[in-house]
C-alpha cells in the first residue's frame, strides 16, 4: 500500500512538472508571438520604401536582439534600382542588395523556398552578412508573393543556440509573409507616386511636381538666406522640327534634350518639363554667376547634340535659356509673390533670348518687390 501510494505521489509530481513545463512553454510562445506581432504592426504601417528599409535593416536588430540583418531583392530588369535612384534611397551598404539573376537565391534555397535555420558556410555567410564576423547562427526567410520569389530576408545571431535546424519556423514564416506583402505594396505605391510626378514622354519631373518643389525651395531659400536660381530652357524652332520631320521626331528631340540637360545638373538641381517644348530648372544655393555657368553649360551641351530621328534624318537642336536669380533680403515679401515674380523674370529673360537671335542665354537678377534687373 505504501509503495502504491508513493508511486501515485511520484506520478502526480511528474504530471505537475509536465503541466508546469507546458504552461511555461505556452507563456513563452505567447511572449514571442506578441513580440513578432508588435514588429509586424510596424511593418504594416510603412507606406514608403525608406521607412520599410529603416525598420527591417536598422530597427529590427534591436527589436529581435540580432547582431546582423540583411535583405536581398530580386531586380531582373533593373527597374527597382532605377526607382531607388529616382527616390534617392539612402545607401544602406551591403546589407541591402539588388540581385539581377536568380542564381544567388537558388543557392540559398536549392529545394522549395522555405525558412531555413542553423549554421551557414563561411562563403555564403560572407556574401549575406559582409563584415559581420560574429554571426554564428542564421535564419533565412524567402520573400514570396503569389509563388514568385521577391527576395530574401536574413537574421544573424551571435549565439549558436539562437537559430537551430530543429526549431519551429512558424513565427519567422509569418514574418516573411508580412514583409513580402509590405515590400510589394511599398514598391507599387512608390511607382504610382512616381508616375504622378513624372512627364511620361521625357521621364523628367512634370509641372505639378515642379510646383511642389518650387514652393519647398522658396521656403528653404528664405529660411537659410540662400540664393535660388530658376531658368527656362526652350527648344528653338521646335514647330519647324515637327513640320519638317513629323511629331514623332519632335518627341525624340524632347526626350534626347531632357536627358542631355539632366546630365549637366547637380544632384540638388531640379529639372521638369513645364509644357510643350519648354523645360524649367531650379538651382538651389546658386548665385547669379554660378547659375550662369550652369545655364551656359546646358546651352552648349544641347548645341553639340546630333539627334538621330530613326530614319527621318538627323537634327541639331538649340535652346534659348532665360535665367533669373533671387537672393533673400531683410525686406521680406510673401513667398507666393516672390515665386510668381521669379518665374516671370525667368520667362521674360527667355523671350529676350529668343528676340536676340535664339541659342543664347539671358540672365536677370530678381529683386523682390522691385522686379527684374541687371539683364546680361
Amino acid at each position: 500500500m505504501i509503495s502504491a501510494a508513493m508511486s501515485l505521489q511520484q506520478e502526480n509530481q511528474r504530471l505537475r512538472a509536465t503541466v508546469k513545463q507546458l504552461l511555461a512553454r505556452i507563456e513563452d510562445n505567447q511572449r514571442i508571438q506578441q513580440h513578432f506581432h508588435q514588429f509586424e504592426f510596424k511593418l504594416l504601417a510603412c507606406q514608403y520604401l525608406r521607412n520599410l528599409f529603416d525598420l527591417l535593416l536598422l530597427q529590427s536588430k534591436n527589436h529581435f536582439q540580432l547582431c546582423a540583418v540583411s535583405l536581398v531583392i530580386v531586380d531582373p530588369d533593373y527597374s527597382i534600382r532605377e526607382l531607388f535612384e529616382q527616390l534617392d534611397i539612402p545607401d544602406y551598404g551591403p546589407v541591402l542588395q539588388l540581385r539581377h539573376g536568380p542564381e544567388f537565391l537558388a543557392s540559398l534555397y536549392p529545394q522549395q523556398p522555405a525558412v531555413s535555420l542553423g549554421e551557414m558556410d563561411v562563403l555564403t555567410a560572407g556574401r549575406i552578412f559582409p563584415g559581420a564576423s560574429d554571426v554564428v547562427s542564421t535564419a533565412c526567410m524567402p520573400l514570396l508573393r503569389q509563388q514568385q520569389l521577391l527576395g530574401s530576408l536574413h537574421f544573424g545571431a551571435a549565439s549558436e543556440t539562437r537559430f537551430q535546424p530543429d526549431m519551429a519556423t512558424d513565427f519567422l514564416a509569418h514574418l516573411a509573409s508580412v514583409v513580402s506583402m509590405c515590400l510589394e505594396n511599398c514598391i507599387g505605391r512608390e511607382y504610382l507616386s512616381r508616375q504622378g510626378k513624372v512627364d511620361m514622354l521625357t521621364q523628367v519631373n512634370n509641372r505639378r511636381s515642379f510646383e511642389t518643389e518650387f514652393e519647398r525651395e522658396l521656403e528653404r531659400a528664405q529660411r537659410n538666406g540662400e540664393a535660388l536660381s530658376c531658368m527656362f530652357v526652350d527648344v528653338d524652332h521646335f514647330k519647324q522640327i515637327n513640320d519638317e520631320h513629323g511629331h514623332q521626331a519632335g518627341d525624340l528631340v524632347l526626350k534626347a534634350l531632357a536627358q542631355e540637360v539632366a546630365l549637366q545638373l547637380r544632384k540638388t538641381d531640379f529639372l521638369a518639363r513645364y509644357g510643350g517644348e519648354e523645360f524649367v530648372v531650379l538651382a538651389p544655393k546658386s548665385t547669379q554667376s554660378a547659375a550662369e555657368v550652369l545655364a551656359e553649360r546646358i546651352r552648349q551641351s544641347v548645341e553639340n547634340l546630333q539627334i538621330d530621328l530613326q530614319g527621318r534624318g538627323k537634327v541639331r537642336p538649340s535652346v534659348s535659356v532665360g535665367l533669373a536669380t533671387w537672393e533673400p533680403s531683410a525686406n521680406r515679401q510673401p513667398l507666393a509673390q516672390i515665386g510668381s515674380g521669379l518665374l516671370e523674370a525667368a520667362d521674360e529673360a527667355m523671350y529676350q533670348a529668343k528676340h536676340r537671335g535664339r541659342n543664347r542665354l539671358v540672365s536677370q537678377r530678381y529683386l523682390a518687390g522691385v522686379g527684374a534687373a541687371e539683364t546680361a
